[in-house]
């Protein structure tokens, strides 16, 4: 599988997220409750409103109950405004016919049958009128033909009295089970704020009769933007008159328990599914970047896992032997900045090494450095905002509510990556934004410019002239000189043997046999950049040189490094890696352990 469909849970069986306890707790709550009740299940765009729906439809298909369920979006597709209501109602009434027929119970006989004609005719009438103020209904034009007598005028009454007839002759007939009727309304969030309002006040006035419960999959911010037509822009002052209608038709809140989902359960088994498993030591890592990130969405966590599957699908058919993979909690992480925090990412494309953000830089991109200074007197001592780089990106999070708001959250995520990485950061970084540049939504012009020079390699034309840059940018001789042992050696065989090809980029920089099939097959050595705190290379001995395994038994031997976490044969990779902590380790036996390396690739 290569990636997560955005379809809602409807079995169990299927509940990864662990919130079958509160289906159950609201199942049995809703069998005992008395009636007509409203249960309004609320939270925003993605957060499992169906997926809980469906697992109380589940259960309650198991118990004495009639279900009738309505997507509210449908009957809005391609439909005016006014139309969208009456569609709606019409809907509840033939959904329960069609699911009690599905389960074998729908009894209701001549007499009954000539009830649903006349509600189901009485709500169609609607479809055509005018929504006015109270609930939209002109009922002299829509009550046409509902009761024996054809009188001209009906009133709301007399249709909820007709429906109200038709539920408890279902429910009173021996030959059925029901005790109650479920009406399930979905997808509320999903049509127009003003259209949601309507069909809420439609409910509260026709549907609100005995034995029926209401489901509703509701945002409370949807139905603010749908009343500012009745009450203006909600303030302080009238924010009593949104919630006071809100209170009206809603009898039970429930608020999606998005912060107690096993979100470390779902990651695992969605990712494994899309063939990329994560070690059990990272799994709380995974978590807490969903956290730090685009919190616990489902439908937002979908996305971010189908991007990541994309990169890695990609990143397995990339045949640019110029650069390693990087780390896949890097790339994870950074995609999960790229589609949480834009601003952010922008900054890291400009410059992906975080660390060195300071005030020029802030400066550069709108942070005003001494009103954030005065800001941040004011949390007091923080290890969050205490260097100079965290108080960069705090000040960039201030002029955006809602970075403002997760200011704090986007500091924990790029602390976790630097704890994590530590000495390699800067050269994971770099791989990371190359890849995640290509599911990068930004009409930023300096953005686009700057992913494209992160993904663009400059290449320098000799070892001299790598040697310079990394002068210029402020290496150590040491770390200069490191960087040249081990790579004069391999410029000297170049030079003797057409075969072998080098190429020298501004991060890293790789070795390869060009007479082997394949530019995946080529690369024999890639190395980063020293690092500038152990003034040794990350490198890593491809698997294309044949003999990566005697490399390593000799090297391990020679220079005791059993057991040495920075030198070891990635299981996944089968290359064989070098730290650049290596560099403290072996100490004065470093440059002999370059020589060695260069050796025996070559042999």
């Amino acid at each position: 599988m290569s990636s997560i469909t955005d379809k809602p849970i409807t079995l169990k069986s299927e509940d990864l997220l662990k919130v079958e306890k509160y289906s159950l707790a609201l199942s049995n709550f809703i069998v005992r409750s008395d009636t007509p009740i409203t249960v309004g299940l609320q939270g925003e765009w993605g957060t499992g409103k169906t997926s809980l729906m469906s697992l109380l439809l589940e259960d309650f298909n198991s118990k004495n109950i009639a279900c009738s369920w309505v997507n509210t979006w449908e009957y809005s597709m391609f439909r005016g405004a006014n139309e969208t209501t009456p569609g709606v109602l019409r809907g509840m009434l033939e959904k329960l016919k069609i699911s009690c027929k599905e389960k074998g119970h729908w009894t209701l006989k001549e007499e009954g049958e000539e009830k649903f004609k006349n509600a189901a005719k009485f709500l169609g009438g609607l479809a055509n009128q005018i929504v006015a103020k109270q609930t939209g209904i002109n009922i002299k034009d829509a009550a046409d033909g509902v009761t024996k007598s054809h009188k001209p005028t009906a009133d709301i009454a007399e249709i909820k009295a007709l429906i109200s007839d038709l539920i408890q002759t279902l429910i009173g007939d021996s030959k059925n089970p029901y005790q109650k009727v479920v009406f399930f309304v979905d997808d509320l969030d999903r049509i127009p704020p003003g259209d949601a309002v309507e069909v809420l006040e439609a409910l509260k006035n026709i549907f609100d009769i005995p034995n029926c419960v209401f489901i509703l999959a509701i945002d409370y911010d949807v139905v603010v933007k749908g009343l500012e037509s009745k009450f203006g822009p909600k303030t302080e002052e009238n924010e009593r008159e949104f919630r006071s209608f809100f209170d009206k038709i809603i009898q039970v809140p429930f608020s999606m328990p998005t912060g107690t989902y096993d979100i470390e359960n779902f990651l695992v088994e969605k990712l494994s599914n899309l063939g990329i498993t994560i070690n059990e030591t990272e799994k709380e890592l995974y978590a807490k970047a969903v956290k730090y990130s685009i919190g616990y969405n489902p439908r937002s966590l979908k996305r971010y896992l189908n991007s990541f599957s994309l990169i890695n699908h990609l990143k397995e058919t990339d045949d640019d032997t110029e650069k390693p993979d990087g780390d896949d909690f890097m790339l994870f992480a950074i995609l999960g900045i790229q589609i949480s925090y834009p601003k952010i990412f922008r900054l890291l494309t400009q410059n992906p090494n975080f660390l060195e953000w300071n005030k020029g830089f802030g400066n550069k991109f709108g942070v005003e450095w001494d009103e954030v200074q005065e800001k941040i007197k004011k949390f007091g001592e923080s290890e969050l905002i205490d260097e100079e780089w965290e108080q960069v990106t705090w000040g960039a999070c201030q002029n955006d509510s809602y970075l403002k708001a997760r200011a704090f959250s986007v500091l924990e995520l790029l602390n976790l990556i630097r704890d994590k990485f530590k000495d390699n950061l800067e050269e994971e970084l770099e791989a990371a934004m190359t890849f995640a540049s290509i599911t990068s939504v930004d009409d930023d012009v300096e953005t686009k410019q700057a992913v494209q020079k992160v993904g663009n390699k400059t290449i320098y034309d000799g070892i001299d002239t790598k040697l310079i840059q990394l002068k210029e940018e402020h290496f150590s001789e040491e770390a200069i000189q490191n960087y040249n042992t081990l790579w004069q050696p391999l410029f000297n065989a170049k030079t003797e043997n057409q075969k072998y090809g080098i190429s020298l980029a501004k991060t890293g920089a790789s070795f390869n046999d060009n007479s082997k099939i394949g530019r995946g097959n080529q690369q024999l050595i890639y190395c980063a950049n020293p690092s500038k705190k152990t003034l040794g290379m990350k490198f890593w001995v491809k698997k294309n040189t044949d003999n990566v395994k005697a490399i390593y038994n000799e090297l391990s031997t020679t220079y005791s490094l059993q057991d040495n976490q920075n030198f070891k044969i990635d299981t996944k990779t089968k290359d064989l890696i070098c730290e650049s902590a290596l560099c403290l380790d072996l100490g004065s036996k470093y440059h002999s352990f370059l020589q060695a390396v260069t050796k025996m690739i070559l042999q």
